[in-house]
Formats: structure tokens, C-alpha cells, sequence
């Protein structure tokens, strides 16, 4: 098992948070561990392979938020053109600068993640849930990563941002459309735009997770060729019940 010390989210939600990731090897003794490590916010990643911690979990008052899924897309040539031929609409992408950065701020603020864990627990304020992004994407944004606009008509549909890992593999790990773009057929095209700038870069597999409360990005992944190899499920747990505001790091 791994326990993540989520520091950042002292910042971010206001509370002493911890991320225990449970590996397949894993037997019912870790949950000992957890118990022993908890903090004020706790989040449990569990293969699906593990009935027992599951119910130990639930009896301990953990409750299951969601399905993280994780999926590859290896970049074949077939794969990618038939992506392309999916498109409605064929958009470009650049990364941004400060200007843009500013605009990408102005459209989280109108409830961009709203399928996120966070926006939806009635312990976190929407508003708390916003500004965790805002400072994820300025954190990043100041560590030199890219954070790339997807561009219609000189017009900014959406962003994400890519993250460069072992072997040539690259993570996708933020991607969105902006409001106005949203249910409106934009969604391949962008994705399209991530496998685009992943070969760009030499890429030889993208491999990033999906929530399960996301239907819509299932949907296109699945369309663009990404194959599911792993399903954890994804419980929390609350040891404080003040309701959190959050504040920008800016």
C-alpha cells in the first residue's frame, strides 16, 4: 500500500488530508494501517479485486464516491486517423500564456468540474472545489508545465495539460471544455487535439484515469480507441464536519 501525505490540500480544502493507494498484493491487515494513519480528510483507492477491505471499509465509516479508470491509448496509426475521422469540428491547439491562463480562471468559476469528488461532497463548499484546481493549474503553470488551449474559429473551446512520464509515455492529467462548448460535439475534437500533440512529442502511449461519474469523457475515450486496464474504487472518509470554504493560492 501507499500512503500519499496530501499536504497540498491543507492549502486547498483547509484540512489535513492523506491518500492511502492499496496495491493487488495487498491482504486485510493494511486496514490496521489506514486506521492508524488517518487525518481529517482520508481517501482509500481499492482494486476492485478486494471484497473484504471493501466491506471493512464501509463498516468503518468509509463511503464509495466513485470509480477511477485507468486507460491507454497506444497511438497506432489506425487508431489515430479513425479518431480524426470522428471529428465534427477540426480545432487546433497552442499553449497559453498569461492571458489565456486568466481566461481559463474566469470559465472554472462557472462550474467546470462538476463531476468531480470534491464539487460533489456536501462537506467541501463548489467554491473550495474551484480553487483546488486553480491552484493545481497554477502550481503547474509555475513548475513549467504547459497548459495547452484547444483553439475553433480563433475561439478557446477547452484546455488540458500533459505531463511527460517514464518511457515515452505521457498523462493528460487536466482536460476540460469550457461551458459554452459543452454537449456541442467539441469533445472528440480536443481529445483528438491531446492524442495530436502526444505523437508531436514523441509519445508512444497516452495512459491517464477517468472518473466514473464522468460519462461523457468515457464515452469519447472509448470512441478514440483507449482501452480500460484498471478500475480502483475510490472511498472517503471525514473526520470533520465543518463545511470548507477554500482560498486561492495567488
Amino acid at each position: 500500500m501507499k500512503i500519499i501525505d496530501a499536504v497540498w490540500e491543507k492549502r486547498n480544502l483547509g484540512v489535513e488530508t492523506v491518500e492511502f493507494v492499496i496495491e493487488n498484493s495487498d491482504t486485510e491487515v493494511v486496514i490496521t494501517e489506514i486506521f492508524e494513519a488517518e487525518k481529517q480528510y482520508n481517501v482509500v483507492k481499492l482494486p476492485t479485486n478486494k471484497p473484504k477491505l471493501m466491506t471493512l471499509l464501509q463498516e468503518n465509516g468509509y463511503h464509495f464516491v466513485e470509480c477511477m479508470l485507468h486507460v491507454t491509448h497506444d497511438l497506432s496509426e489506425n487508431k489515430v486517423a479513425a479518431a480524426k475521422r470522428l471529428r465534427m469540428f477540426e480545432s487546433t491547439c497552442q499553449p497559453m500564456n498569461d492571458s489565456d491562463l486568466k481566461e481559463l480562471f474566469v470559465e472554472l468559476e462557472k462550474g467546470m468540474f462538476i463531476t468531480d469528488r470534491i464539487y460533489n461532497d456536501a462537506h467541501f463548499s463548489k467554491e473550495a472545489a474551484e480553487v483546488r484546481y486553480k491552484n493545481w493549474l497554477i502550481d503547474e503553470y509555475e513548475k513549467g508545465s504547459i497548459i495547452y488551449k484547444s483553439i475553433f474559429r480563433g475561439k478557446t473551446i477547452g484546455f488540458f495539460v500533459l505531463k511527460r512520464m517514464k518511457n515515452d509515455v505521457f498523462y493528460p492529467f487536466l482536460a476540460a471544455l469550457y461551458n459554452d462548448y459543452i454537449d456541442r460535439g467539441f469533445g472528440i475534437s480536443m481529445s483528438v487535439n491531446i492524442l495530436s500533440e502526444c505523437i508531436n512529442q514523441g509519445a508512444k502511449q497516452v495512459s491517464t484515469y477517468i472518473s466514473s461519474n464522468n460519462l461523457a469523457i468515457i464515452r469519447v475515450d472509448v470512441l478514440l480507441g483507449y482501452s480500460i486496464n484498471g478500475i480502483f474504487y475510490v472511498f472517503v472518509k471525514h473526520k470533520q464536519q465543518d463545511f470548507i470554504k477554500g482560498e486561492i493560492n495567488a
